[in-house]
């Protein structure tokens, strides 16, 4: 058949067929081809069977939640298969290299099922979704330029050229290690904040603004703890950092002053415990509820669905009117006027027994009707109330009890004033006048 086809054509064929007899169909690439493909049909079966008979069953007597556990058995199931296919593909590069047989495709692709494993786990565990395309192209990046041999060199050159400040050598390749690192640290960091939170707002037994607190010192103490551990781990020595925290202190004295004044004034509400999430304040004639402290803002939410964020330093200088901070929830004052022809008694007796038909009004202490003055049209009531929710509103149960009392007073005869005047007409005192002829006139 080779006399048939172009000499050009022809050598290219003999030339890959040696290759192919020479390099491929020998014993030492046979055998690792078979070890790869038998190790990889069966760790994808052997994690699946696992999963589902051994880690399932034994979260499931440790983690109740149905949710939180089919968000875990989904990502499980996305990294156990290849961390499976990776241990036993790195165990059997170990037997290889003891036993001195050819290793080097095993090699290969524990590399690749490695940066498999790590994408997984970055994308799944630490980054999420959002950040998979970029991690996955930072990973596949490395190994293949491990794979293709450039990858040392390409370190050797980074690492080669630096800055030397006073004893620490600064190098490209330090502050990639160094932005990895950090990268890193901060998502584990964050995690660690998303899972002591969620922790910490299923106890019962602490406050709101404990709660809160307690997550912002975590998230203080975890972050710094992630930035010296990153810049430790690249051997940058602490001691030039202060050189650094002297510049980030005369940044925060020029420039940052209001967002550091937020940050203390953040936790000074926090520990004095004056503001707490889920309370009605009303703030510059702005009414609303708490809905998170952060730590730079509080969050206020209106009645029209409205999200305020304030600043912190607000709450320290302005008034701020908590409507929710005692105990004993709030007293609703509601007007009502009658006229002089109406039985005050009985009217007061109404607008007590129309308060006691809403279960929002509390019972203890009960609701109280009170003549306050009276006025030039009318006789002034008020009626008296508790309520214990006032983040549900307060305008609408106004509004709910004053109907009531409207109804109440038309169906027992208490008539509501209107303006009015009395005028008194006096009778002019009689007076006389006379005609008479000018002085002089001719007649």
């Amino acid at each position: 058949m080779n006399d048939f086809l172009p000499p050009t054509l022809r050598d290219l064929v003999m030339n890959w067929h040696q290759w192919f007899t020479g390099k491929i169909l020998v014993w030492g690439t046979l055998y690792q081809v078979v070890v790869i493909a038998v190790l990889l049909l069966l760790a994808f079966p052997l994690a699946a069977w696992l999963r589902r008979w051994v880690v399932i069953p034994r979260l499931r007597q440790h983690v109740p939640d149905e949710s939180s556990l089919f968000t875990f058995e989904r990502k499980f199931a996305r990294v156990a298969g290849p961390f499976l296919a990776t241990l036993l593909l790195g165990l059997a590069y170990i037997v290889a290299q003891k036993s001195e047989l050819s290793r080097q495709l095993i090699l290969v692709v524990f590399e690749l099922t490695l940066a498999w494993v790590v994408i997984r786990l970055l994308t799944e565990f630490l980054f999420g979704e959002y950040w998979a395309k970029f991690v996955a192209l930072i990973v596949w990046t490395v190994v293949a330029l491990d794979l293709a041999q450039f990858l040392h060199p390409i370190i050797e050159v980074l690492d080669g050229v630096g800055l030397s400040l006073e004893g620490q050598r600064l190098t490209p390749w330090l502050i990639i290690k160094a932005g990895v690192l950090l990268a890193l640290f901060f998502a584990l960091a964050n995690k660690l904040i998303t899972f002591f939170e969620g922790r910490v707002k299923q106890s019962e037994h602490l406050r709101p603004t404990v709660q809160v607190l307690l997550v912002k010192i975590s998230k203080t103490i975890l972050y710094a703890l992630a930035l010296l551990i990153a810049l430790d781990s690249v051997g940058i020595d602490f001691q030039y950092l202060l050189v650094f925290s002297g510049a980030v202190g005369l940044g925060l004295g020029l420039g940052l002053q209001k967002v550091v004044s937020n940050l203390v004034s953040g936790y000074i509400l926090l520990m004095d415990n004056s503001i707490r999430p889920g309370d009605v304040i009303e703030l510059e004639g702005v009414y609303g509820w708490i809905e998170s402290l952060n730590a730079r803002y509080i969050s206020m939410i209106t009645r029209d669905g409205t999200a305020y964020l304030v600043p912190n330093e607000q709450f320290m200088s302005n008034m701020v009117i908590n409507w929710s901070f005692s105990e004993k929830g709030l007293r609703l004052k509601i007007p009502v006027g009658i006229s002089y022809a109406s039985d005050v008694r009985r009217a007061m007796e109404l607008m007590v027994e129309v308060a006691q038909k809403f279960p929002r009004v509390l019972q203890t202490p009960p609701p109280a009707a009170r003549l306050m003055r009276f006025g030039d049209s009318s006789v002034d009531l008020e009626l008296r109330a508790w309520i214990r929710d006032p983040q549900r509103g307060v305008v609408n149960i106004k509004s709910d009890i004053q109907l009531g009392i409207w109804d109440a007073f038309h169906a027992n005869g208490i008539e509501f004033p209107f303006p009015q005047q009395d005028l008194h007409l006096k009778t002019a005192p009689e007076f006389t006048v006379k005609l008479g002829e000018e002085p002089g006139a001719k007649v």
